[in-house]
């Protein structure tokens, strides 16, 4: 029924509010195809990306490495993550659970200016 419904929006499932920030980022695809782009906005938990390129094909759950970089050009540590949302403009990228509190830390440094 809700589908049917043009101004039904579906509840917003985060546990945590997306806060507007745009760095530099790659993800490399579990096939070694890179995509580049820039954060949208990010959470502990998840990045919205826009790709430089649009993406081709179906991602939607396709797993891969999250890399920052910096502004003097340095990559971060890559992080597990996997396509959790693909729109025409980019991708949504949730993190794994196990490097969560390191993206989220790295992200925090990134936000007060230390990366």
């Amino acid at each position: 029924m809700p589908d049917n419904n043009p101004k039904y929006q579906a509840p917003n499932q985060r546990v945590c509010d997306r806060l507007k920030f745009s760095r530099r980022i790659l993800f490399e695809l579990e096939d070694g195809s890179i995509l580049t782009g820039k954060t949208e906005d990010i959470s502990p938990r998840g990045v919205l990306m826009n790709t430089d390129a649009r993406p081709e094909g179906e991602l939607l759950g396709v797993a891969g490495m999250l890399f920052i970089i910096s502004d003097d050009g340095q990559f971060s540590i890559g992080y597990p993550c996997k396509v959790a949302r693909q729109k025409a403009c980019g991708i949504g990228l949730q993190i794994d659970k196990a490097a969560a509190a390191a993206f989220g830390h790295d992200m925090a440094e990134a936000l007060l200016g230390r990366r």
